[in-house]
């Protein structure tokens, strides 16, 4: 044979084969995230595959249905979907069925199984995973909020905040803003403290969105004792002094007057009771006769705010 002829062949047999690339289709009534998640863990499974994944999100009638499949079938491709619809689920599985696309559908068997385990009919709503996943995301950054502006800390961020609570020490600054937090609200609270001036950037800050903490001040040298018994402190200290509490507070009521803040008085009560309390003269909720705390017995697991 030829030298050329068996070169040419040898050439033939070490030329690489392009693996060909396959189309999947990621079929949606959402954002699609959650299926293309899925399908991106399983495809890792199989290295040196060539995949390509085509996004089809918000899917939400029976002709979309359709063109997802035309789309695939020009391609020869897959189809994965997370559609909540009974409706789009039967639609995309006929049409599959017609033009020979593969159907895959992740979410309607599991559908099926817990509707039986719950004795539950589903929604059949799209989007709400999505919902879920904000309102979890907007409440971690609202408790983020409040530990960061805590204490005035960072006051710049404060014309940022829903509520800005102020109050000399052992007033539950800490602890209601953690509440209101809760309450997916961003909360920020600010010591005050005897004859230094409060920041510069709570004048920047709605009024009505600036509650005053006091307390009565038998009440709160009690706390303070009790605080400089834990750290150990004698009990003489100026913190916990009679003259030293009482000219704070005093101090602390002339800084509200003057700025023209509402105020509310923590002595003995509850912080659901105070925060109540907060959200009404912020605007935040309606007025209601709890709020006054009229013929209203304390709830078993009540306790004080400034404990």
């Amino acid at each position: 044979m030829p030298r050329s002829k068996l070169r040419h062949r040898k050439s033939e047999r070490a030329a690489p084969t392009r693996a060909a690339v396959h189309q999947i289709f990621v079929v949606s009534d959402a954002t699609g995230r959650t299926a293309e998640m899925v399908v991106r863990a399983a495809v890792v499974q199989f290295r040196g595959a060539e995949v390509h994944l085509a996004l089809r999100p918000h899917v939400r009638s029976p002709e979309a249905v359709r063109a997802a499949v035309r789309a695939a079938s020009q391609a020869r491709g897959l189809i994965v979907h997370t559609l909540v619809s009974p409706e789009l689920r039967n639609v995309i599985l006929t049409e599959g069925r017609a033009q020979e696309v593969p159907t895959i559908d992740l979410l309607g068997p599991l559908l099926l199984r817990l509707e039986d385990l719950l004795h539950l009919q589903p929604m059949a709503k799209p989007g709400l995973f999505r919902d879920l996943d904000q309102e979890y995301r907007h409440r971690f950054e609202v408790v983020e909020f409040a530990v960061k502006h805590d204490d005035g800390q960072d006051p710049g961020g404060m014309v940022q905040a829903d509520v800005v609570l102020v109050g000399v020490s052992r007033t539950s600054k800490t602890p209601l803003s953690m509440f209101l937090a809760g309450r997916g609200l961003r909360v920020a609270n600010v010591p005050v403290v005897y004859k230094l001036s409060l920041p510069e950037e709570i004048t920047r800050v709605d009024a009505r969105r600036v509650v005053g903490l006091t307390i009565k001040p038998e009440r709160l040298v009690e706390l303070r004792r009790a605080r400089l018994r834990q750290m150990e402190t004698p009990p003489k200290f100026p913190y916990a002094d009679p003259r030293q509490v009482w000219a704070e507070l005093e101090y602390a009521q002339e800084l509200f007057a003057r700025a023209g803040w509402a105020v509310v008085d923590v002595t003995d009560k509850s912080i659901e009771e105070v925060a109540a309390e907060v959200l009404v003269l912020t605007g935040i909720d309606q007025p209601s006769r709890q709020v006054a705390g009229r013929g209203r017995r304390h709830p078993p697991a009540w306790h004080r705010t400034s404990d």
